[in-house]
């Protein structure tokens, strides 16, 4: 009996390890809406690239309103792009810099594809 417990433990935990290793991590769920670049360097104003592609669509997916218009995803990090980056930070109640870093890329995957509207 204590055998047949102990297998089952294993493999129960086995099973769960699985499904935790091909959980969708938030920023694979944000590709899946963008899919510009995997990568999230840190970003500020006058940036360019791909990076900056994925930053403007993400925003442009965050389900949160603020009265700005979507974004042109062309790469360039202009002041539309600057304006909703600051905005997203405040209404994230993240610290405001202006920089797209670790935390801001983490909380703003988290937001992208969220499935209630976010007001702030």
């Amino acid at each position: 009996m204590r055998n047949r417990l102990v297998g089952g433990l294993v493999t129960a935990g086995l099973v769960l390890a699985a499904g935790l290793a091909t959980a969708p991590t938030a920023s694979a769920q944000a590709s899946q809406y963008c899919g510009y670049t995997g990568s999230e360097p840190t970003l500020r104003s006058t940036a360019t690239g791909s990076a900056v592609k994925q930053l403007q669509c993400e925003l442009d997916h965050v389900p949160y309103s603020f009265g700005s218009p979507k974004l042109d995803v062309d790469g360039v990090w202009g002041p539309a792009t600057d304006s909703a980056v600051w905005t997203f930070q405040r209404c994230a109640g993240i610290g405001q810099d202006g920089v797209v870093g670790p935390q801001t890329w983490s909380t703003l995957d988290s937001w992208v594809g969220a499935h209630s509207n976010l007001n702030c």
